[in-house]
């Protein structure tokens, strides 16, 4: 069947159909979905920006999926979201019944070799993301490192959850390509973790953290100066940030710039939702249609105001793009990519 030809007879399925005077009959999608519950999973802990946008989607998922399902929010931290994705992909049902959110640079890692990353990112069953947008490498005031030079010409300590995640891979790639200095410690739970190790002097700062999760868990940092914003990693630069510096307009060579782009290119899907593969192609796209409503609507919009959220739906497909031409890296650039992963 052609696409338009599925797409018209799906909406018709979804439509209440009248049976006689007064009566109707649900779609089956209605009829599944009544009196279930559907599960958002987060990849970490609570608090970080992950969290924020899973649980403002959540507040009003259900109003836009037919059978009005009650939807809940429930954390899974681990080895920087890899953990979630190993479960959604590999043991959470595929009814239709759970997705989640996990770090943007997860689906990395099967393409990286990774063997503790038990899924194929092409096979998700994408909903999309809230927002696509760089990540950021900031300093604490107290740190002499001001500038990008700064950098490269002494040593700065960051936090990071571990190299799967953009917490460890950015700096690490740009120590690489730009001849930064980070010194990279690994293993911290989350965002909180991490903003903590800050203010206690464990590390000097941090690598990529995304402006909508600064915005929403530290948005005093950036009003009251506690922190110097030193770059951006992205395939291009914010226009909420032109004052801060793009990362890869300061590589030159052609080789270390198609690095830079495989590890910032998840920034186009900052906030990547997902359901397990396999589900029902007819709830598929309900869940597909409700992510869309949901970040259109009114009251979810002014929310986010509120809580410094960044809206600019990327649909389902754009990710699916993104993935394709992603694993169709020439083989020299992985293996340089491998080898850099394998190092940590």
């Amino acid at each position: 069947m052609k696409r338009s030809a599925y797409a018209k007879s799906l909406a018709a399925s979804m439509v209440l159909a009248p049976l006689g005077a007064g009566s109707v009959v649900a779609s089956p999608v209605e009829d599944f979905y009544k009196g279930k519950t559907v599960t958002v999973l987060v990849g970490f802990t609570t608090g970080n920006g992950s969290d924020s946008y899973a649980r403002l989607v959540a507040r009003w998922f259900s109003k836009y999926v037919p059978g009005a399902p009650t939807v809940v929010v429930q954390n899974m931290p681990g080895s920087g979201s890899l953990t979630m994705t190993n479960f959604l992909y590999n043991v959470a049902p595929k009814d239709g019944t759970t997705f989640g959110i996990f770090n943007r640079n997860v689906p990395l890692e099967p393409l990286m070799g990774n063997t503790n990353a038990r899924f194929d990112p092409r096979k998700f069953t994408w909903l999309g993301s809230t927002n696509a947008e760089p990540s950021l490498c900031v300093a604490w005031h107290g740190s002499p490192v001001r500038t990008i030079k700064d950098l490269q010409e002494r040593e700065f300590t960051v936090a990071a959850t571990g190299i799967n995640a953009n917490s460890g891979l950015v700096p690490t790639v740009l120590n690489r390509v730009m001849g930064t200095k980070f010194k990279i410690i690994m293993g911290y739970p989350g965002s909180n973790e991490m903003s903590l190790a800050m203010e206690r002097g464990e590390v000097e700062g941090r690598c990529g953290w995304s402006r909508s999760s600064l915005m929403t868990t530290k948005p005093t940092w950036v009003s009251e100066k506690k922190i110097n914003l030193l770059l951006q990693a992205g395939l291009q630069k914010s226009p909420l940030m032109p004052d801060v510096p793009l990362a890869l307009d300061g590589v030159r060579d052609e080789g270390d710039r198609q690095l830079l782009k495989l590890a910032v290119a998840w920034d186009e899907m900052a906030w990547p939702f997902a359901a397990p593969p396999g589900i029902p192609a007819d709830r598929a796209q309900a869940l597909r249609a409700a992510f869309a409503a949901v970040l259109k609507d009114p009251e979810l919009v002014v929310q986010a105001g509120r809580e410094g959220l960044d809206l600019n739906l990327v649909p389902a497909e754009n990710i699916e793009r993104i993935l394709d031409e992603v694993y169709a890296t020439p083989e020299p650039i992985l293996a340089k990519m491998k080898d850099i992963v394998r190092a940590k």
